[in-house]
């Protein structure tokens, strides 16, 4: 009977342990907002506007942010005319305008979204897209042939595909009366991964700041709200934060939390009752020749200081290869004037760091710091190629 009891309390610990797991899971996930965050301008990280949104701030450019609902924005004097306002990752199931959106829109402003539902395709998912700004990347299958027409929307028309290829248009613009609607599939145009592909940035900025129009940042889809009392900013944050929690563990399904907790604690129990199987004796780990070759290489040019050496030969078989990507061939080194107006006539990028790399290759040996910053640069031409 003894051990019987104690078996029970075990199992009520075990239990106990499961519910708070639990618990903390649900509330770690309610607090996260990750999918929210993707395309805010308070955003740093790859999915973030951040570094496109300070790139406008650094050209004087008339831009702010938006913290309150569309209905509030539409009737702001300052906003009802000559005005874009930017949407990034709106998370639209059906892309369907507002009366209110149409009507703002129809005065001569331009409603920009950028991440509308649509359908993926036979296309490749990383493509090099003709622009006014140059080759943009776009990664995505999405294109927008089989989202339902804007047309249909009171008079909006089809004005020009801005970014398209074989498999149909992934950036169009649309006219309603006065003002401009542009849509694209792809929420990533101008985020912070593609800090590298300046064309990306420019013709966003150019789209959303055509005839001089003042520029708004829509933060209200991404769970910013504006608050006009400071003092009481971090007390309303709390309390919202706090409803937000409460509401979402009051709609999520009894029948799954039930679920989960059983699923845990069996599996905890499961675990708890395993005893120790054979023996598995560890495999001493598999030495790669090539590999140790090449860090032994490595260090004996260290020792020598020969980073000549290796600036001399890793860059004259990138610039085969690159030789090869713009057409000139790669059986022989050519002039490097020649390079240099393949490379421009190809990426619309300023050439310095091409020339730099073309002229060190002749130059005195580099300390390790310098030659890190030439291999850093070599990665980055390389990248802009592909």
């Amino acid at each position: 009977m003894e051990e019987f009891k104690k078996l029970v309390r075990e199992y009520w610990k075990i239990g106990l342990v499961g519910v708070v797991a639990i618990v903390l899971l649900t509330v770690v996930s309610a607090m996260g907002g990750d999918i929210r965050q993707s395309g805010s301008s308070y955003n740093n990280a790859p999915n973030g506007y951040g570094s496109w949104y300070q790139m406008m701030v650094d050209r004087g450019t008339k831009i702010r942010r938006w913290e309150k609902s569309f209905a509030q924005f539409a009737q702001d004097p300052l906003y009802s005319t000559n005005t874009t306002l930017l949407q990034v990752n709106p998370q639209l199931e059906i892309f369907q305008l507002t009366d209110v959106q149409r009507k703002w829109i129809a005065r001569g402003n331009t409603l920009a979204i950028l991440g509308i539902n649509a359908p993926a395709q036979e296309a490749p998912f990383s493509a090099n897209f003709q622009s006014s700004e140059g080759l943009v990347k776009i990664e995505t299958k999405r294109r927008l042939n089989l989202v339902p027409s804007i047309g249909a929307l009171d008079g909006a028309l089809p004005e020009a595909t801005i970014l398209s290829d074989r498999s149909g248009s992934v950036m169009t613009q649309y006219s309603l009366e006065k003002g401009r609607i542009i849509v694209a599939s792809t929420p990533h145009l101008a985020a912070n991964a593609y800090q590298d592909y300046r064309p990306n940035y420019e013709l966003l900025a150019k789209l959303s700041t055509a005839n001089r129009q003042q520029l708004i940042v829509d933060e209200y889809i991404h769970g910013y709200r504006d608050r006009q009392k400071a003092s009481s900013t971090v007390k309303e944050y709390s309390e919202e934060r706090t409803k937000d929690i409460i509401g979402y563990l009051a709609n999520t399904p009894l029948l799954i939390v039930l679920l989960n907790l059983i699923l845990g604690i069996l599996v905890t129990i499961w675990q708890q009752n395993q005893r120790f199987g054979q023996i598995i004796t560890s495999k001493p780990p598999q030495i790669e020749n090539s590999e140790a070759y090449i860090q032994a290489l490595a260090g004996v040019l260290r020792q020598a200081n020969s980073s000549q050496f290796l600036i001399q030969t890793i860059g004259k078989a990138e610039q085969l290869s690159w030789q090869k990507k713009l057409g000139l061939g790669s059986e022989r080194l050519v002039e490097s004037d020649t390079l240099i107006n393949a490379w421009k006539t190809r990426t619309k990028l300023p050439p310095d760091d091409l020339i730099f790399i073309l002229t060190s290759i002749a130059e005195t040996p580099r300390s390790p710091k310098q030659l890190n910053t030439w291999l850093l640069k070599l990665q980055t031409i390389s990248r802009q190629l592909t």
